[in-house]
C-alpha cells in the first residue's frame, strides 16, 4: 500500500505501510500530519486515518548508560550513548540523521537499512591493500636481504653452481625471515585501520567500513582475529573471499566467522 504525507505544505512519497511506521517511529510523521491514498476522498490526519500512534518501548539494552560509548551505524565513529539516537534498526549521531530522514521522505532506503557491500567492489578494495602492502614489504625486506648477503646469490651461483648448494639454507632462512616479515605488516596494517579508521586503506577509498553486527567499530582484538581468519578465508583456494558473491549480507568466511560486515559508509 503507498502513502503520501504533506511536509512543510509540500507532498512527499510514495511510500509503504513500513516506511510510514518508521516515520512515525522517528517523529517524522506526528498524529496531525496530513496523509492520503488512492481510494481516499481526500487529505486527513494521520491519527484519523491509522489511529493515534502509539509510544514505542524502548528495550532495556537499548537505554543508554551514563559513560558509556557507541557508534553510529552510518558513519560509525564512536559517541557518548546520550547523543545518539536510535531510528528503526539504526543507532545514527545527529549529524547522521538528516541522511535516514531524507531516504524515508524521499522514499528511498528504509531508515536503518545498511547497504552492503559486494563481491567486486572488496575485491579492488583487496588489490589496492595488495599493492600497498607489497611496495611497504618490498621496502622493509630488502636492506635485510641485503644484510644477509641474498643479493650476491645468482652471482655466486652463475660463478661457481657447485655454490648453490651451500647457498641453500640461506635461501631458506630469507624465505622464511620474509613470510615473517610479511605476516608482521600485514597484521600491524589490519589491526591498525581496522580498529582505529573503521577499515583498510582500500575499503576507506572506496567508501566502506567494516563493523560488528550491532554497528560498533572493531577492537585491536577483534581487528587481529578477522585478519587471521582473512587467512583460512585464503589458504582454501579464496573459497571464503568468493562467499561474499553469493551471501544475501555478501559476508565472507572470515565476516561470518568474526561477526563482522562490509559496509557503504554513506
Amino acid at each position: 500500500m503507498k502513502w503520501y504525507y504533506a511536509d512543510a505544505g509540500r507532498q512527499v512519497g510514495p511510500v509503504d505501510d513500513a516506511q510510514l511506521d518508521e516515520l512515525v517511529r522517528s517523529g517524522a510523521v506526528r498524529d496531525d500530519t496530513l496523509i492520503w491514498k488512492e481510494g481516499m476522498a481526500n487529505w486527513q490526519p494521520h491519527s484519523a486515518v491509522r489511529g493515534p500512534s502509539k509510544p514505542i518501548p524502548i528495550p532495556a539494552a537499548a537505554v543508554p548508560i551514563a559513560g558509556e560509548t557507541r557508534f553510529c551505524s552510518e558513519c560509525g565513529r564512536p559517541f557518548p550513548a546520550q547523543e545518539m539516537v536510535t531510528i528503526g534498526t539504526a543507532t545514527v549521531c545527529a549529524q547522521c540523521k538528516p541522511l535516514y530522514m531524507q531516504r524515508a521522505r524521499e522514499g528511498g532506503q528504509a531508515i536503518g537499512v545498511r547497504r552492503y557491500a559486494g563481491f567486486w567492489i572488496r575485491f579492488v578494495a583487496f588489490i589496492i591493500d595488495l599493492i600497498i602492502l607489497g611496495v611497504v614489504s618490498m621496502i622493509v625486506s630488502l636492506p635485510l636481504r641485503l644484510l644477509l648477503g641474498v643479493a650476491t646469490i645468482p652471482v655466486a651461483t652463475s660463478q661457481d653452481p657447485s655454490a648453490a648448494l651451500a647457498m641453500i639454507p640461506a635461501i631458506m632462512g630469507m624465505m622464511g625471515v620474509s613470510m615473517l616479515i610479511n605476516l608482521a605488516i600485514g597484521l600491524t596494517y589490519d589491526v591498525y585501520f581496522v580498529s582505529q579508521k573503521g577499515g583498510t586503506i582500500g575499503k576507506l577509498a572506496l567508501g566502506l567500513q567494516i563493523i560488528r553486527l550491532d554497528g560498533s567499530r572493531l577492537s585491536v582484538g577483534q581487528a587481529a582475529g578477522r585478519y587471521f581468519a582473512k587467512i583460512l578465508s585464503a589458504i582454501i583456494l579464496y573459497i571464503g573471499f568468493i562467499m561474499a558473491g553469493f551471501d544475501p549480507e555478501k559476508r565472507s568466511l572470515h565476516d561470518r566467522v568474526c561477526n563482522t560486515l562490509v559496509i557503504y559508509s554513506k
